[in-house]
């Protein structure tokens, strides 16, 4: 196996077809073809199957692909890491995370204490199903996300968790907010009852749950007749401001809110609702893989902002 192989296997599999793969690293079809076909014979596996418009990865061959993306990975951050002359001074920081509000000031301490050195940053926002890709396919080495006992099972299965580390930060009940138009402003707490009588709007929900959603394919708290989705906090916050709208939120998103009139509620259980939902903040990482120096640093830094030690994990 050569990395330069491994390269060829993702490009075929991002093209979908071996002549437009050909094509776009400017070598002959039939050496990318012998290419791949060294690498099923070496591990005595079919990759590829051919299709009528071009070759559609096997199930074995998928999982071959997400192992040779994490070697490419590696192998591209050895080549930046130990091609730099002044490596030694270089830091790293790749974090996926949900909107929280807690996450610019916790990067904001990490880059002040690494001051002086050559920082290479990639802060993502995204909802929690794009967080954990972007944590399996390599793209960052730390993602950060919330997760309900009431979907804990389901969340792990399409997560493939056997390829994840994942650890618990803190733990919550649910919380909605309100603006200043909503009937429900001036109260300390809310049912689930009650909520869903209100026009919702929700925060990062991920397609397929859109899916369940819309075709009723699964219980939930929101109110189906009236529920509209976005991707922003600034997009949220507009709309409860301007509505009687009702937003669900984590404990730890609902500082984004902390410069406006809206107000932040917990929801409690109910005759139909015998045990509130409990929410859980968790960290996770690639399984098997060590994080860098500052990445360290900053989960420090993320353990110290809630009361705990990292003691007990392997960094």
């Amino acid at each position: 196996m050569q990395i330069r192989q491994l390269f060829y296997l993702t490009k075929i599999a991002e093209c979908g077809s071996i002549t437009s793969a050909a094509q776009q690293l400017y070598i002959s079809q039939p050496s990318l073809t012998k290419s791949i076909a060294q690498l099923e014979k070496e591990y005595g596996i079919q990759i590829f199957v051919r299709k009528p418009n071009g070759v559609e990865l096997t199930s074995q061959g998928k999982d071959f692909l997400y192992y040779a993306k994490v070697i490419l990975n590696a192998a591209d951050i050895l080549d930046k890491v130990f091609s730099d002359r002044n490596s030694e001074r270089k830091s790293q920081l790749f974090i996926a995370s949900q909107q929280l509000d807690f996450l610019y000031s916790l990067v904001l301490e990490t880059y002040r204490q690494n001051k002086g050195k050559v920082i290479n940053g990639n802060i993502v926002e995204a909802d929690r199903s794009d967080v954990v890709r972007r944590v399996l396919d390599g793209d960052v080495n730390i993602g950060i996300i919330v997760r309900s006992n009431s979907d804990s099972k389901s969340f792990l299965w399409h997560t493939e968790a056997k390829r994840l580390e994942i650890h618990t930060l803190d733990r919550a009940g649910v919380f909605a907010c309100f603006g200043p138009k909503s009937p429900y402003y001036e109260r300390d707490t809310i049912t689930f009852a009650e909520a869903r009588l209100c026009p919702q709007i929700a925060l990062d929900i991920e397609s397929d749950i859109k899916y369940d959603l819309n075709f009723n394919c699964t219980q939930s708290h929101f109110n189906m007749s009236s529920l509209i989705c976005f991707n922003t906090i600034s997009a949220c916050e507009r709309f409860l401001l301007e509505t009687d709208s009702l937003l669900y939120i984590a404990k730890w998103a609902i500082g984004c809110f902390s410069e406006t009139s809206i107000r932040a509620v917990s929801v409690i259980s109910d005759l139909e609702t015998r045990s509130a939902p409990i929410t859980e903040l968790l960290w996770l990482k690639r399984a098997g893989e060590p994080l860098n120096s500052m990445e360290k640093q900053f989960i420090q830094n993320l353990y110290a902002h809630f009361g705990k030690s990292t003691s007990e994990i392997n960094l």
